[in-house]
C-alpha cells in the first residue's frame, strides 16, 4: 500500500516530467522552424549560386573579350602617350566600337537576381565609359576633348583589372569544383 510520502512523490514527479516535457516541446516549436529556415535559405543560396556559374559560363567569353580589347586599347593609348592631343579619333579600337555592346551584356547582368560586386561595378565602368564615349562623339571634330579620352583610359583600366579579377576568382572556383567532383 501506498503511503501519503509516495503519493507526494509521484505527484512532484509527475509535475517534473510534465514539466521537463513542456520544456522539450517549446524547445523542438522552436528549433524545427529555425532548422527548416535554415535549409531553405542553404537550398536558395546553393541554386542562385548555381545560377550564378551558369551566368558565368555564359558571360566568359564576354569578359575574355573585353579583357583582350581593353589591354589592346591600353596599349594603343600607351603608345601615344606623349601626344597631348586627343588621339581617340585615330585609333582603329574595335573596342570604343564595343563599349555599347560590353554595356548591354552587363546591364542584363545587373537587372538579375543574380549579386557579383565586381561583376555589378563592370557593369557600371563601361556604362561611364559608354556615357563618355557619347559625350565625346557628339562633339564637333575640333572640340572633342581629351579630358574625355582621359576619362574613357581610366575607366577602361578598371574595367580590365576587375574582368582579371573576375576571370581568375571563377577559373579558380571552376578549377576547385572540377578538383572536388573528382574526388567524389
Amino acid at each position: 500500500m501506498l503511503t501519503q510520502s509516495d503519493l507526494i512523490f509521484n505527484q512532484e514527479l509527475a509535475a517534473w516530467v510534465q514539466a521537463v516535457g513542456s520544456v522539450v516541446a517549446i524547445f523542438v516549436a522552436i528549433v524545427i522552424p529555425l532548422y527548416l529556415n535554415y535549409l531553405e535559405k542553404k537550398n536558395t543560396k546553393k541554386m542562385l549560386e548555381t545560377q550564378k556559374q551558369k551566368y558565368f559560363v555564359i558571360l566568359f567569353p564576354s569578359l575574355y573579350r573585353i579583357r583582350r580589347y581593353s589591354f589592346d586599347f591600353m596599349q594603343q593609348i600607351k603608345n601615344h602617350e606623349n601626344n597631348a592631343e586627343n588621339i581617340m579619333h585615330t585609333l582603329d579600337s574595335l573596342y570604343l566600337n564595343l563599349i555599347p555592346v560590353f554595356s548591354n551584356e552587363l546591364h542584363i547582368f545587373v537587372h538579375s537576381q543574380i549579386y557579383d560586386e565586381d561583376l555589378n561595378q563592370l557593369a557600371f565602368e563601361f556604362f561611364y565609359c559608354e556615357e563618355i564615349l557619347q559625350q565625346h562623339l557628339n562633339q564637333p571634330v575640333d572640340q572633342k576633348k581629351k579630358q574625355h579620352q582621359d576619362q574613357i583610359v581610366s575607366h577602361t583600366q578598371r574595367a580590365y583589372e576587375l574582368c582579371e579579377k573576375i576571370i581568375k576568382k571563377n577559373e579558380k572556383e571552376y578549377i576547385d569544383l572540377a578538383q572536388d567532383e573528382k574526388l567524389n
